[in-house]
């Protein structure tokens, strides 16, 4: 990942706060973020992946514009105050889980003619997977390290980040209409008391 939305900008407030706690808090943040515990059986990573992944990129090539409301940006703040509740310099974590929860204007999704998957957004580095689900080292808008891996899961669009202390994952669904894209943002980290989980709604552009 995540994988989230630049809001809080408090680093400032705690000034003697050592780097290396610093550093653990931004690692813990992680585009994923696996707040807690990690994924349990139901969740992407414990599903098979699709045997078809070029029909299914196929399917999901196009051009998504964010179509949500208020209430979905409310949420992301909401989910973080959960996450971040009673920890040790929580207002460090919380601006750098906003931060990483940015709400992107658009996704493009396509294949590239040489059996990768990319998916773009105006503002952030390119992200081009191979459908075989082979993971690969990344750095995100935000200068993270990060392993990460693209593939289809029943029917879903599941990309997963991860670094040695927390991880994210974002997940696209395609709706019956084909027009309606739900994207679920999660990330978690073993220093954060809760996991980050919220949803997004974008449709199919021109």
């Amino acid at each position: 990942m995540l994988l989230v939305g630049g809001r809080g900008r408090q680093l400032a407030m705690i000034p003697t706060m050592p780097r290396a706690v610093v550093q653990v808090l931004l690692l813990a943040c992680l585009l994923g973020p696996r707040g807690s515990p990690g994924p349990d059986a139901s969740s992407p990573e414990a599903t098979v992946a699709s045997p078809r992944p070029e029909l299914e990129a196929e399917r999901y090539s196009g051009m998504y514009l964010y179509a949500g409301t208020d209430t979905e940006k409310t949420a992301i703040e909401a989910a973080i105050d959960h996450a971040t509740r009673g920890m040790p310099g929580r207002l460090i974590a919380r601006g750098e889980l906003l931060k990483r929860s940015e709400v992107r204007p658009s996704y493009l999704i396509r294949l590239d003619g040489r059996g990768n998957l990319s998916i773009e957004t105006p503002g952030f580095p390119p992200e081009v997977y191979p459908l075989d689900g082979s993971e690969l080292p990344v750095r995100n808008k935000y200068g993270d390290e990060l392993r990460a891996r693209l593939r289809f899961v029943e029917g879903a669009l599941v990309q997963d980040s991860r670094t040695g202390d927390g991880g994210g994952t974002t997940r696209f669904e395609l709706q019956a209409d084909g027009k309606t894209l739900l994207v679920t943002r999660i990330s978690w980290s073993p220093k954060l008391p809760g996991t980050v989980r919220f949803r997004l709604t974008y449709v199919r552009g021109p």
